[in-house]
């Protein structure tokens, strides 16, 4: 489990930047609730991986 959410950052920022070519290539680029979860994802993801960098961080 300790690996998982060592990951979780990564993780969602792969998962938002997927959703955002899905809805690039299936033309649901208008849509804009599907465009936000991306971003959400990938804005969360961020700040998850940074906050995990620096509480494994000796400085």
């Amino acid at each position: 489990m300790k690996k998982i959410t060592h990951r979780i950052g990564l993780i969602l920022i792969v998962t938002g930047t997927l959703i955002l070519v899905a809805t690039r290539i299936s033309q649901f680029s208008t849509h804009n609730a599907l465009l936000l979860a991306g971003l959400f994802c990938i804005v969360a993801g961020i700040v998850l991986h940074i906050r995990s960098i620096k509480r494994d961080s000796l400085y």
